[in-house]
């Protein structure tokens, strides 16, 4: 179970990382198109894509048992679509440093080095740990 403080801090830095350099906002069925492809490059089952109604404040959730990821919506940003990805790839399935990194990791891969270095470095300036940033796939 992650830190409390820990998982505000997360959500801290992701936030003013999506506002300083925000993502492709998708459709539906793009974003199903594009988590599709990624599975397939990251050998993962395909997670479940639907849309939810959720609390306002959460724009999306990874449901690890039914292998799913609801989102609040019908046009998550590929950020968000990474974000709980990290959480079903991840064999902790927190906000601690495998999360952190492995969000890094996917961010770098599907969107761009730029992106995936600043929230590294946002995460590093606001003292949580995450993996040495590699600017090579």
């Amino acid at each position: 179970m992650s830190d409390p403080t820990e998982v505000a801090l997360t959500y801290e830095v992701e936030q003013k990382f999506a506002e300083a350099m925000p993502t492709r906002t998708l459709l539906m069925s793009e974003a199903s198109t594009w988590l599709r492809d990624i599975c397939e490059q990251e050998d993962l089952d395909v997670p479940h894509l639907d849309s939810h109604a959720l609390p306002q404040r959460i724009e999306a959730v990874a449901i690890a048992e039914t292998w799913c990821i609801l989102v609040n919506g019908v046009a998550p940003t590929q950020h968000t679509i990474l974000h709980e990805l990290a959480h079903l790839s991840c064999a902790n399935k927190g906000h601690g440093k495998e999360f952190r990194t492995q969000l890094v990791s996917y961010i770098r891969r599907y969107i761009s080095l730029e992106h995936a270095a600043l929230l590294h470095s946002l995460f590093v300036n606001a003292q949580l740990s995450v993996e040495p940033f590699s600017a090579t796939r």
